[in-house]
């Protein structure tokens, strides 16, 4: 039976020689066994490139913002969290369904090299593996294997959906949620502070921020042309670098992303000085669940709450007026 890789590749070729498609975006390999880069394929040949590893980590949704009629249908490969992404989109009419064609991959967890890094000797890494409950990894010396809560992702480890909600074809089987409930540990801890304890914990965060702005670039959900944060005329925020413009940044893109965000981790995964910028966005992703049971990514036909107006909404029904 064909492996992921070899059906991905199959499916690719498939697709770009009955010119279904335009383009398939997936991954290739890196610079080394535990890194890879996006790939897009445009010709049959280029999908010999393509690979499936638990490295895999870019949200590929992102090339897909801004994608226009001409640029004709693309193919892209999905995760859970992807999946949830094109769906977001949609809802927000920043893509139609009838553009993209969804290679879907059930995901297992992706490895976190920096955990793995603590582990082994990088060098020496030649294959890693997601197995269940184990992490696999294969040096010269020969196989070892690792828990998976210790190597995994920490958006993996709370996933809910890792297998992808819309597809248009699906690549091996589905595989069973590592957390079905998402219990984050690491967000009950937050939740237990107090309000001035969390607002302490995020403030000093904060203050590391260097306004690289790499979170806003990562985001599949950030497509605005230009960010609040950057732009000139009005200015909304000063270009100082500093805790309280910081502070300004994270929880006004916060607000922004409160019912948008679909948890894939870019955001943790590329931030230069490791801002808890996920657990900021859960937290947030929370509130909006409880307030009006809604998760983003589920519905393409839903859109985010926050995003909405209903003349019929029961403030306005009842006449209160928040201008005064």
């Amino acid at each position: 039976m064909p492996n992921q890789t070899d059906q991905l590749r199959e499916t690719c070729k498939r697709l770009l020689e009955s010119g279904e498609v335009k383009k398939v975006i997936g991954y290739r390999e890196g610079r080394a066994p535990y890194h890879v880069s996006p790939h897009f394929a445009e010709t049959p040949e280029e999908c010999d490139a393509l690979v499936l590893t638990p490295f895999c980590t870019q949200n590929l949704v992102r090339y897909l913002r801004g994608l226009k009629p001409e640029d004709g249908k693309v193919a892209v490969v999905v995760k859970g969290c992807d999946a949830r992404a094109v769906n977001a989109l949609i809802a927000e009419h920043q893509l139609t369904r009838e553009q993209v064609y969804l290679i879907g991959v059930p995901c297992q967890g992706l490895v976190d090299v920096d955990k793995l890094a603590k582990r082994v000797n990088l060098a020496q890494v030649q294959e890693v593996r997601v197995e269940g409950a184990q992490v696999v990894v294969r040096t010269a010396e020969g196989e070892q294997p690792f828990p998976a809560q210790d190597l995994l992702e920490d958006c993996c480890l709370v996933c809910e959906y890792p297998n992808p909600l819309v597809h248009d074809q699906m690549l091996g089987f589905e595989v069973a949620p590592r957390n079905p409930e998402g219990v984050d540990a690491e967000l009950e801890r937050i939740e237990a502070m107090s309000p001035e304890e969390r607002q302490e914990y995020f403030r000093r965060a904060f203050s590391r921020c260097i306004r690289c702005y790499a979170c806003v670039r990562t985001c599949p959900l950030c497509y605005c042309t230009t960010c609040f944060a950057q732009q000139n005329k009005p200015q909304w925020l000063p270009r100082s670098v500093g805790t309280d413009e910081n502070e300004m940044f994270q929880l006004g893109r916060a607000m922004h992303l409160a019912g948008r965000c679909v948890q894939c981790g870019g955001c943790d995964r590329v931030c230069p000085v490791n801002l808890p910028l996920r657990l900021l966005n859960a937290k947030m992703a929370r509130e909006i669940r409880e307030a009006f049971a809604h998760v983003s990514g589920l519905d393409a036909e839903k859109p985010p709450p926050l995003a909405t107006f209903d003349s019929q909404d029961r403030d306005i029904a009842e006449g209160n007026n928040y201008d005064r």
